[in-house]
């Protein structure tokens, strides 16, 4: 490793990349490092700061500036005096080489794939949203200046025209959420839209979705799903019959039911809201489950394989058995819908309703309930499944005794 004492610019850093013996310049005026990469095509800016009881036992600490060439040493060294002064001043602000929104965008879509806390299906999601909505919109909208008008011409109108105010306001939060991170971790000391709002752009209030498979389409359903091949029938009897989300669902495995005690535990690691959900298994749903799997190869690990059986089903097949059956109308979210609102029309306690569907309870109800209501579970899905027999329900899992 070579260090070359000099007075660092942009002509001198492109004549010694070209040197192998030069791993570092230093520069005469400030305690200024520039590192090359492996590459030889860039390298990172480091400050020093030497004052004293600074950084760990005394030790200097090295302070990352930016990399170049995207911040330049022209550029650095316009900004370094201010930096060095705010420093002395203890005001102190970060230069970064961060100039547009898209250098903030690329950044955070880095941050959620490499988070261990989101769901591959979250992490698909946001990265799909900041490719294709985000960047196109906004990526060359620099980090000063930007006004309010600037988001809604550029983003907000522009999808409007195309998408739900839902699906517009979940792209904005996107955008939102990827510079508050930032400022988070000081990469930018500046939110250039923290004092935007999406009612800024658009007051009408969103209404809930509404629930588009009503009570008197079940008969109609379990018709259509004599139709269908066995694995997609108990697919969405499950999620019917469960109201759990559709990831929950076509990743379950078998080993996690226990069927001595008659119950479905699925692990927190899987559930939307990263909370454990035990779901007691009516003696309906015990049938319908051991009949299909007499339908399945011996040591099966998946409820709902691939073709391959190799892994479970995946997203886009489970989306294609509803817009087969629905025609479109509706999707697996509405089968969910139709659990919870059956649940309350029978009468069932909300808190048992809302433990059901695993819903995330209040910091409220979290500090003072501290029971999982495992009884009422179970006699609040027999009563649901009872009135789904109704329905047409028996046909799938083929017995009547035990009925209440």
């Amino acid at each position: 490793m070579s260090t070359k004492r000099l007075r660092i610019s942009d002509s001198n850093i492109r004549k010694y990349l070209k040197s192998d013996a030069v791993t570092r310049l230093r520069d005469e005026r400030y305690a200024l490092e520039l590192r090359f990469h492996k590459s030889r095509e860039s390298a990172t800016w480091w400050l020093i700061d030497k004052r004293k009881h600074n950084g760990r036992e005394g030790r200097p600490n090295w302070e990352r500036l930016g990399t170049w060439p995207r911040l330049t040493a022209g550029s650095l060294f316009e900004l370094l005096p201010l930096k060095i002064a705010r420093m002395a001043t203890g005001t102190d602000e970060i230069v970064t080489d961060w100039y547009t929104f898209g250098d903030c965008l690329n950044w955070y879509a880095d941050h959620v794939e490499s988070s261990h806390f989101l769901s591959k299906e979250r992490k698909s999601t946001v990265k799909s949203a900041i490719r294709r909505h985000l960047l196109p919109a906004v990526a060359e909208l620099p980090l000063v200046g930007v006004r309010k008008h600037h988001i809604k011409d550029q983003l907000i109108w522009p999808l409007h025209n195309r998408y739900s105010l839902r699906t517009v306001k979940s792209y904005f939060a996107i955008l939102k959420a990827a510079f508050n991170q930032a400022v988070r971790e000081e990469h930018l000391t500046v939110n250039p839209i923290a004092a935007m709002n999406f009612s800024d752009f658009i007051s009408k209030k969103i209404p809930p979705n509404e629930g588009r498979l009503q009570p008197d389409m079940v008969t109609v359903l379990f018709e259509q799903l004599k139709a269908v091949p066995v694995q997609h029938q108990v697919f969405v009897l499950m999620q019917l019959g469960h109201g759990t989300r559709i990831t929950e669902t076509r990743l379950a495995r078998w080993r996690w039911i226990d069927w001595d005690e008659g119950l479905l535990r699925i692990p927190a690691s899987y559930t939307k809201n990263r909370e454990a959900l035990t779901l007691p298994l009516t003696w309906q749903m015990k049938n319908l489950l051991r009949q299909y799997r007499t339908t399945q190869r011996e040591g099966q690990l998946f409820l709902f394989p691939n073709a391959k059986s190799t892994a479970p089903m995946c997203k886009d097949t489970a989306n294609t058995i509803y817009a087969s059956l629905s025609g479109g109308e509706w999707t697996s979210h509405h089968c969910r819908k139709l659990a919870r609102s059956r649940l309350a029309d029978l009468g069932i306690d909300k808190f048992v309703g809302e433990r059901i569907l695993n819903h995330k309870m209040s910091d409220l109800d979290q500090a003072y309930i501290h029971t999982t209501t495992e009884t009422l579970k179970r006699k609040a899905l027999q009563t649901y499944h009872n009135w789904l027999d109704l329905q047409g329900f028996l046909f799938f899992h083929g017995k009547t005794e035990g009925r209440s």
